[in-house]
């Protein structure tokens, strides 16, 4: 076998580890670091410099700024923070990620690295097996991702050494031409690797081996920054329209600083070693280059973050249109559990609310009852997917007190449904155009009365919400049926209706009893889950009301 291959053979087990490594550390980082990471976000970003220092302390906290943003997203989609605030989070977030590269220049070159990694592997392994899915085992994931990303250095690092003398690197990264190539690879290489911080760490490594110099290293640097808005783009196929917008904000803020950053690569590294001194180390040089143009990027976007985000707001509003659509739910989200519990509780709100609407649409006077049966298939398919997405966080490590949650979330989702069609079925059996006794017709204007009450009550976001009050509305409305049941039987026995008549409208006050015990066993499930929402008073912004249904 040649020398050849067996570099490029070493070269890409290197970078599996490298991505190993930091899919495993970025995993157990963000199952660590949940509840901090959603406090964070919940608490921290009413001003654009805490969103700013949020997104940069986050994301050096997890090691993955896309793990930042799609847990931004699931803010942003469940209402406990606007689409500004999320800007000024990915704006810090891209500061952020370039702590990877200072762990890479400063420890990845100065230690023995299989000394230091083999340690922390044993360790890792350990309390990851012995602690599984719990935040103890999280980070014993992470200390094993760590590891394995180390050992990754040390194997590109060998690789690096012995290609510096065979290819020339120096020679296709010189002139214009030559720093072209190095752009365009810089974005490959991301685009390959999905990973801008491990495209960032092979070249450092490959800078601090000499086999790219350093200008040709920062072009490297600049192509990967640009290759990443690849992973944004492909992570948020399908999504909701608010993770487009937070993604494209991500690929505005790197598409925006390149071109600005690229022409004066030269003064930028002229600059780093009048600061610092002409005997920085090439890594630590490329590590700095790459922080100072997300600096600049962040300093130069930041003033205009309020126009690139109204400018969003008006795109992608075609999957909002779409009526049967979730608003809450991303699968981006669901790597962070507790963001996809707080998703899935909102969609069921929705849902709730409008089955809600739908219920008290049947009980006017004036009703389309082929309408409502045209928005009740709409949230049919809400529901319909709203139960996949269930089933795709069973697949997910969930806490047991979080994964007990899931039946029920179905259940409600089968309450709606249920109190849908009792009510649509009342809705399509009443006569129109019959002349009622005054004492049924009363009876009826009573109990749908009372019903309605009922469903604004049964709203468990609505202020005031309470389910003991709820229980009392129950025990009226049970005590109002069965006043409206003996009535209508009483008109039956005595003549004033047909038989048929009193049988129909049995059958109706029948239908109302079961929509709104449906509806109450729903309510009750909901309260219950309002504990597991990321949201605390006076944090983020109102919550829709009730009667909000888009």
């Amino acid at each position: 076998m040649s020398e050849y291959a067996i570099m490029l053979m070493s070269f890409a087990g290197g970078v599996a580890l490298f991505l190993l490594g930091m899919k495993m550390l970025t995993d157990g980082l963000k199952l660590a670091a949940g509840d901090t990471l959603r406090n964070l976000l919940a608490k921290y970003t009413s001003t654009p410099l805490k969103g700013v220092f949020s997104g940069i302390l986050i994301t050096a906290m997890v090691q993955s700024s896309s793990a930042v943003i799609f847990a931004t997203i699931g803010f942003v989609n469940a209402g406990l923070m606007t689409l500004l605030q999320a800007t000024y989070v990915i704006f810090g977030s891209n500061v952020g990620t370039t702590l990877t590269g200072w762990i890479v220049a400063t420890v990845g070159f100065r230690l023995n690295l299989q000394l230091m990694a083999l340690p922390l592997l044993a360790v890792g392994m350990a309390l990851w097996l012995a602690k599984g899915t719990t935040k103890a085992g999280a980070l014993g994931q992470a200390l094993v991702g760590f590891s394995i990303f180390f050992l990754g250095i040390d194997v590109l690092k060998n690789t690096f050494e012995g290609l510096a003398d065979t290819v020339p690197f120096d020679t296709l990264g010189a002139g214009f031409w030559g720093m072209a190539l190095m752009f365009l690879i810089g974005i490959l290489l991301t685009s390959v690797m999905q990973s801008s911080s491990a495209a960032i760490a092979v070249v450092i490594t490959a800078v601090a081996t000499g086999v790219v110099p350093i200008q040709a290293a920062a072009v490297l640097v600049i192509g990967a920054d640009i290759g990443t808005t690849s992973t944004a783009l492909f992570a948020v196929v399908g999504a909701t329209a608010n993770a487009k917008r937070a993604a494209m904000m991500h690929v505005l803020f790197n598409l925006l600083k390149g071109p600005v950053a690229l022409p004066f690569v030269g003064v930028y590294l002229a600059g780093i070693f009048w600061v610092f001194g002409p005997d920085l180390s090439p890594a630590v040089t490329i590590a700095l280059f790459h922080t100072t143009i997300k600096v600049t990027g962040l300093i130069l976007l930041l003033p205009f973050a309020a126009k690139l985000t109204a400018m969003l707001e008006q795109r992608f509003t075609e999957t909002e249109q779409q009526a049967g659509s979730t608003r809450y739910l991303d699968d981006n989200i669901l790597a962070t559990p507790s963001l996809a519990m707080s998703a899935l509780i909102f969609e069921l709100k929705r849902i709730g609310r409008k089955s809600r609407k739908l219920v008290t649409g049947t009980l006017k006077k004036k009703r389309d009852v082929a309408e409502l049966r045209e928005n009740d298939e709409v949230i049919h398919e809400l529901s319909f997917l709203t139960g996949e997405y269930v089933q795709k966080m069973q697949r997910s490590d969930l806490e047991p007190e979080s994964a007990e949650v899931l039946p029920n979330a179905l259940r409600v989702l089968q309450y709606f449904s249920e109190a849908r069609q009792h009510a649509l079925e009342s809705a399509s059996i009443i006569q129109s155009g019959v002349e009622l006794p005054a004492d049924v017709a009363e009876s009826f204007k009573i109990l749908k009365g009372l019903m309605r009450s009922f469903l604004k009550k049964a709203d468990s976001e609505k202020a005031g919400f309470s389910i003991d009050e709820l229980a009392k509305l129950i025990q009226q409305l049970e005590s109002t049926y069965e006043s409206a049941k003996l009535t209508v039987l009483k008109a039956g026995s005595d003549g004033k209706i047909p038989i048929s008549e009193m049988v129909v409208l049995h059958d109706i006050i029948r239908g109302y009893r079961r929509t709104w015990e449906q509806c109450f066993k729903a309510a009750m499930y909901m309260d219950g889950f309002n504990n597991l929402i990321d949201h605390e008073p006076g944090t983020g912004p109102p919550l829709m009301e009730p009667e909000s249904v888009d």
